[in-house]
């Protein structure tokens, strides 16, 4: 009985890092995207804002259309050559389909964005 809890305990210890939902990394400001996560967040339609800090770069929200309200989170972080976006999405059951759609929502409106921004004018060199 004591071999089976020991053997128990350490596959859960060495199984518990596999389980742990990483941070995900974009390889854009954080300024860029956090405009694409409050336009993500700006549509009445799928999400309910309880508050936003610009300052900070946090955000809790509901998910609209769920049977009982839980308040998710999302805040940045500054990152080598990147920001890292940490998201606390509750939910019951395996299934995890509000942060895949939030995900989704998140890079349909971040390409937007980048589409919309201005590219810098191509200066010609060599010519007269």
């Amino acid at each position: 009985m004591l071999k089976f809890l020991i053997t128990s305990f350490f596959m859960l210890v060495v199984a518990a890092p596999a389980l742990a939902k990483p941070k995900d990394v974009y390889p854009v400001s954080c300024d860029v995207l956090w405009a694409a996560v409050h336009d993500t967040l700006d549509n009445p339609r799928n999400y309910g804002i309880l508050s936003i800090n610009d300052a900070g770069q946090k955000a809790s929200f509901t998910v609209v259309g769920n049977l009982t309200p839980y308040t998710d989170k999302v805040a940045l972080t500054a990152t080598d050559g990147g920001c890292a976006m940490k998201a606390a999405f509750l939910e019951v059951g395996a299934d995890n389909s509000d942060w895949l759609q939030f995900h989704h929502r998140l890079v349909r409106s971040l390409t937007k964005l980048q589409a919309a921004k201005p590219k810098p004018a191509a200066t010609a060199t060599g010519q007269l």
